[in-house]
C-alpha cells in the first residue's frame, strides 16, 4: 500500500517581518508570542528576494527545531494547489524534504529578477516548543549584500 498523503502542506500562521535597523537583522515575529531569550536554536536560512522585495524565507527543519511538529499541532492547514501564489502569513512545509517556506509577500509573477541569500539565523522558541521569532543578519561575513539591504529597508523598522 502506498502513502497517498500530500507531502507539501500549507499552514496559516500570522507573522510579520521587521528590520531591526540598529542590529541590522531581519526579524520574523509570530503573532502573539514573546520568546524566552534563553530558549533558542540556530538554523540555516535562505532569504528570497524578487524585485527588491523580501518575498519569503526558507528554513531547514531539524530535530531540536521541530517545525513540522509545531505546525501540525498549532496551526490550521489551508487548501493549496501547487503552482498558485502563497498568500502572506502562510508557511509551506515540505514533509519529504523537511523544510519550511515562510511567505512574506506573495510572488505573483515569475518575471522579477530573483536573488537568494544564505544566512545562519536564530530561532527563538516558546517553552511549549512553538516558534516565536526567527532572526537573521542582513550583512554576511564579507560585507553587506546590497539587494538584501535594499529589501530590508522596505520592511517595517524598529
Amino acid at each position: 500500500m502506498t502513502d497517498v498523503r500530500p507531502k507539501i502542506r500549507v499552514y496559516e500562521v500570522p507573522f510579520r517581518a521587521v528590520w531591526l535597523r540598529r542590529k541590522d537583522v531581519i526579524d520574523l515575529r509570530m503573532k502573539g508570542s514573546a520568546p524566552h531569550t534563553q530558549n533558542w536554536t540556530t538554523a540555516d536560512i535562505v532569504a528570497h528576494i524578487a524585485g527588491q522585495r523580501l518575498v519569503g524565507v526558507t528554513m531547514r527543519d531539524h530535530k531540536r527545531l521541530g517545525l513540522g511538529r509545531w505546525l501540525r499541532a498549532e496551526a490550521p492547514e489551508i487548501p493549496y494547489a501547487v503552482g498558485e501564489p502563497l498568500p502572506s502569513g502562510t508557511i509551506r512545509y515540505d514533509e519529504a524534504g523537511q523544510f519550511a517556506y515562510f511567505s512574506i509577500w506573495p510572488l505573483l509573477t515569475e518575471d522579477a529578477e530573483s536573488h537568494d541569500y544564505e544566512r545562519e539565523g536564530k530561532v527563538y522558541l516558546l517553552s511549549s516548543g512553538a516558534v516565536a521569532r526567527i532572526r537573521f543578519p542582513v550583512m554576511n561575513k564579507r560585507g553587506r549584500a546590497a539587494v538584501l539591504g535594499a529589501a530590508a529597508a522596505l520592511l517595517a523598522t524598529r
